[in-house]
């Protein structure tokens, strides 16, 4: 009987004893022993288990073949990873890499909304939430990486940044008049941008699919090039794409130059089959070979000077100075209250965390669909997928990255409809639904959250001395030989 009575006493003792070992841990910061931030932020996120779902091929738990268990954790597992690479990210870090500003935003945010690790994880690893102590390690992980990625944006474009910039997953555009350009040239390739000669009949030049009157775009679902062809995807905005990690939807070009060489040399778009038949035929244009050796000297007309030339014009195309630069730049009358609220869910809801940076986006590839399969996407939309629905995979051939997007970036977004890589989305309010849908935690949104997100997204519009610049094609010569 005695010994009941102890066994009785010894077990909530014991319970007691464990809830306050547990509680210790929590408050303590469990087996933080690093002293460097980044080898803290590592250690969170491997004591956590945060790599059983953000890893590529993750450790499967030893009790998940156990009845009950069998597929529990799976779905979580595979929208983890989709969402963020934390193996990636702790690699950056160990070998000294800068991580993805998109990333960065990821992390933060997944700790301010207190959603991670998922409930179905947590009720069986009792105790991974995130402590007071490693949340912190958390924030100060994202400042020093986000100050990092600010600071060095703002040295490039000549601008000046405060803290308060630090604190948000996005900063105001530069002013283009202060970003180091060689005039001659830009105003050669501004004239290259609007010459239907780079195209095999002159009929097509860079500003048809990407009118500098038309927010950079064309409004279509689809670019029209040579002979009346359309394309299978939607044209990018040509505006503030020099903040582009990569171009075009699939990453194919590093960089404005390498964007530039393409649509010449495609088939559908201008017609011609290699830039070798171009920079042929301009060499027998007197007015442009005697224009690129006054700036480029004996190299005079090839692939390089041309592209080089429209590329630097391009990097004119920065529109600063909307509601919401105003705003970020401290003017908290620019924006209402409905739409300082619409950003406010815009951050909640997850939309700030690939859109992010000065054009806020185009800093990373993202899965179409984390939370929601791509296959319905398309099963949804009706019509067979082509090679340009495959995204980064139609680049790189790697498998991870079919359906992987560059992700657009929403600075006058409000003009440049329709939307997603397809053109399918007429409106704002269709894309937001969509996005939520497909990739954040919260499928169906309210009203109320759609409508003041889509005012917010209003806010993001612009100014550039070329967006009254009229699409009057130079230099047409209809009757090539």
């Amino acid at each position: 009987m005695m010994k009941k009575k102890n066994i009785l006493i010894i077990i909530p003792v014991a319970l007691v004893a464990l809830i306050a070992v547990y509680a210790g841990i929590m408050l303590s910061g469990r087996g933080i022993t690093a002293t460097e931030l980044d080898a803290q932020f590592v250690q969170v996120v491997e004591n956590n288990g945060c790599l059983q779902c953000h890893a590529a091929d993750p450790e499967p738990f030893w009790y998940q073949k156990l009845p009950g268990f069998t597929g529990l954790f799976e779905k979580d597992m595979t929208n983890g990873y989709r969402s963020i690479d934390l193996e990636k990210v702790i690699s950056q870090i160990n070998s000294g890499e800068t991580v993805n500003i998109a990333d960065v935003a990821k992390l933060e945010q997944a700790t301010l909304n207190n959603d991670m690790p998922v409930i179905q994880y947590t009720v069986v690893h009792w105790g991974s939430d995130l402590n007071s102590k490693e949340q912190q390690i958390v924030y100060d992980w994202v400042r020093e990486k986000r100050s990092a990625h600010v600071n060095a944006f703002a040295a490039k474009y000549n601008m000046t940044m405060n803290d308060a910039f630090v604190a948000e997953p996005v900063m105001p555009l530069p002013d283009p008049t202060k970003i180091n350009v060689n005039n001659e040239k830009a105003m050669l390739g501004l004239d290259m941008y609007h010459d239907t000669r780079l195209s095999i009949d002159s009929t097509v030049s860079c500003a048809s699919c990407h009118a500098l009157d038309s927010a950079g775009q064309d409004n279509s679902r689809f670019a029209r090039g040579v002979g009346s062809q359309f394309g299978g995807i939607s044209a990018p905005s040509v505006y503030n794409a020099v903040f582009n990690v990569q171009q075009f939807w699939n990453g194919r070009a590093p960089d404005l130059q390498g964007q530039a060489g393409g649509p010449p040399a495609n088939p559908i778009e201008m017609g011609y089959e290699n830039w070798d038949d171009i920079v042929a035929y301009l060499r027998t244009q007197p007015d442009l070979v005697a224009r690129f050796e006054a700036i480029y000297g004996t190299e005079g007309i090839t692939q390089n000077t041309v592209t080089d030339a429209i590329a630097e014009f391009e990097r004119l195309l920065v529109t600063p100075n909307s509601p919401f630069d105003k705003y970020l730049l401290g003017d908290k009358t620019a924006l209402t209250s409905e739409e300082v609220q619409g950003y406010e869910l815009f951050k909640k809801n997850y939309c700030a965390t690939c859109h992010v940076g000065a054009s806020m986006g185009g800093q990373s590839f993202e899965k179409l669909g984390t939370v929601l399969d791509a296959a319905v996407y398309y099963e949804e939309r009706g019509t067979e997928q082509n090679g340009d629905d495959q995204g980064l995979f139609g680049f790189t051939g790697i498998e991870e990255d079919r359906y992987k997007f560059k992700v657009p970036n929403l600075r006058n977004v409000a003009k440049t409809a329709p939307y997603m890589h397809d053109g399918t989305h007429v409106t704002l309010e269709d894309a937001v639904r969509t996005m939520f849908r497909f990739n954040t935690p919260t499928a169906e949104p309210s009203d109320d959250t759609v409508n003041k997100i889509v005012l917010f997204l209003n806010t993001l519009n612009g100014e550039n001395e070329y967006m009254n610049y009229k699409n009057v094609p130079t230099n047409v010569d209809m009757l090539r030989k």
